[in-house]
């Protein structure tokens, strides 16, 4: 019985290993460079394959990801510099083509919403289903809803 209690727990913790197993890929448009007044600003866009677990140790993971594709970036360079994270589906995922325009009405698929203001986060957001669930720089829950 012991060892069935072993295996049963293994089990369980490699399905949760996988399910928190995901990657960030660039989503099209990769960026969208634009000026407000006398200032340059960039939005990236992403999409994660794979499940996210909603819980703290995968929202790490999820950041250390974000950092890893946007550390060549010269966040500085920008105003405000924004970072989407979209789950794939069946709209988007590779084969995307529709813009940032397309993107509109997707926020129930929208995983995170990072910004930085003069090259420091200002915003890190968790989401789900279109509400902000987390705050990654408080390290708060919330709830409410996400509006671009």
């Amino acid at each position: 019985m012991k060892n069935l209690i072993i295996l049963f727990t293994i089990f369980v913790a490699c399905i949760q290993n996988k399910s928190e197993d995901f990657q960030l890929t660039a989503l099209s448009p990769v960026t969208y460079e634009f000026k407000a007044r006398e200032n340059k600003n960039r939005i990236d866009y992403f999409y994660a394959k794979g499940n996210l677990s909603y819980n703290t140790a995968t929202y790490e993971k999820l950041k250390k990801a974000i950092d890893d594709k946007t550390a060549s970036v010269p966040i500085k360079g920008y105003h405000l510099y924004s970072i989407y994270v979209y789950k794939q589906t069946d709209v988007i995922n590779k084969q995307y083509k529709g813009g940032k325009e397309g993107l509109d009405g997707h926020n129930a698929d929208l995983l995170a919403y990072v910004r930085y203001s003069g090259g420091k986060p200002d915003i890190f957001y968790i989401t789900e289903n279109g509400n902000v669930i987390y705050d990654m720089l408080s390290g708060k829950e919330e709830n409410f809803e996400f509006d671009q």
